[in-house]
């Protein structure tokens, strides 16, 4: 087996003790109760006496003080429990608002870290690789926002990806994942350019039109006030003239009563 692929299978099987240490210590310290290591402990030495065939070929739990020292094979021996004979049942992922995710997880993690493990070829570890990314992904699923957080969900994700690399493993599928991903943002994107240029279009369209209907309507208004002084100054001149009418005819009327009046007195005159 080549050292670079054997070194890789090392380095998987010590993040997945990392990750193991890091669930079983979230949810026992989320469970009601004690929350030490020493209950910790405890527990499992009961688990053991109630469930001799489940807890069977575990390794020696004397002498650990500390969670650094638990591996995979402890931590999710205790956490996928059935506890189906338990005095007192944990279920400690069945507390999780996915208890079927969080099963997931912590088996893709506990197969991942066996492969890496018993690999005994660059085939072996470009396999663990596969299944180690596979694992950060349904640790996102699961836990993504409380046992782990986004940047150090990254983190494992650039691990994973270093790792399928030396290993010689195909593409991840984070990473064939991504442009898939990136398409319709940008297709989105695209979109909502669209919708802003023809919205910002119909607006000038709009506004050129009422700049249109302003100009019609302020030209309307003065030919209608053109029309209207027009109309005005005819009505003067009708009127000037009506009177100009009347003043003659009153005059003819006068001159007609008084050369009648002149005809009388003279006939009179005459008798």
């Amino acid at each position: 087996m080549p050292e670079e692929a054997l070194q890789a299978a090392f380095e998987i099987k010590t993040a997945c003790d990392e990750i193991s240490r890091r669930l079983l210590r979230w949810h026992w310290e989320h469970k009601p109760g004690s929350n030490s290591l020493g209950a910790l402990l405890d527990h499992i030495a009961q688990r053991q006496q109630e469930s001799p065939d489940y807890y069977d070929r575990m390794p020696d739990l004397s002498g650990k003080s500390s969670w650094q020292q638990l591996d995979t094979t402890i931590c999710m021996r205790v956490l996928l429990d059935p506890e189906k004979d338990a005095e007192k049942p944990l279920d400690l992922l069945g507390n999780t608002s996915s208890p079927g995710a969080a099963r997931r997880a912590c088996n893709t993690v506990r197969t991942a870290r066996n492969e890496a493990a018993h690999a005994t070829d660059q085939t072996d570890a470009a396999q663990a690789a596969i299944l180690f990314n596979e694992a950060i992904e349904c640790l996102e699923d699961a836990y993504a926002g409380t046992a782990f957080r986004e940047n150090e969900l990254a983190r494992y994700y650039r691990q994973a990806e270093e790792l399928l690399s030396r290993c010689g493993a195909k593409e991840p599928v984070a990473s064939s994942r991504a442009p898939a991903e990136e398409k319709p943002v940008a297709r989105s994107t695209s979109r909502q350019s669209t919708r802003q240029n023809q919205r910002g279009s119909a607006q000038s369209r709009k506004t050129g039109s009422s700049r249109s209907a302003g100009k019609r309507t302020a030209a309307h208004g003065n030919s209608g006030r053109s029309s209207s002084a027009k109309g005005r100054e005819n009505t003067k001149c009708k009127k000037k003239r009506k009177n100009s009418g009347n003043q003659t005819v009153m005059i003819v009327l006068l001159a007609a009563l008084v050369l009648g009046l002149l005809v009388r007195a003279w006939s009179m005159g005459a008798v």
